[in-house]
């Protein structure tokens, strides 16, 4: 957009071409200056989505081993999700330490659930060992 200032015809001075850019800015009292256009900063939230995706495994591995006597294939999912609940809740522990603790009891509490998931595979497979001994034995 561009602006001509018309000039009387006796003026020594040249006539101005003035190019205005970008939008206007709006000053105190509503009064707008003209000047570059700034793009406003946008806060980007942090986010530590593994600690989330990790106590969601924890979650969804209980559901498994609850309903697997219900669901057949929700026993063969249990093992997956423990795993991959391990694995993302050691990142997003350490990713919240790099971030000041967020979502670092969401770390906690999915490597907890995925840990005791496993205490619990390993119990069930001892205990049918043992069983599995004691007949034998007899």
């Amino acid at each position: 957009m561009e602006e001509s200032g018309d000039q009387p015809m006796g003026s020594d001075e040249a006539p101005k071409t003035v190019v205005l850019t970008g939008t206007p800015n709006v000053g105190e009292a509503g009064q707008s200056s003209t000047g570059p256009y700034v793009q406003p900063m946008m806060m980007v939230q942090p986010s530590n989505d593994e600690a989330t995706i990790s106590m969601v495994m924890g979650l969804v591995t209980w559901f498994c081993h609850i309903t697997a006597g219900l669901l057949c294939i929700t026993a063969c999912l249990a093992p997956v999700t423990t795993v991959v609940g391990v694995i993302l809740g050691h990142i997003g522990l350490r990713k919240a330490n790099e971030m000041n603790g967020l979502n670092k009891g969401m770390a906690i509490a999915g490597l907890v659930m995925n840990y005791l998931s496993i205490a619990a595979y390993i119990a069930v497979v001892a205990g049918v060992g043992l069983l599995g001994a004691g007949a034998l034995g007899m």
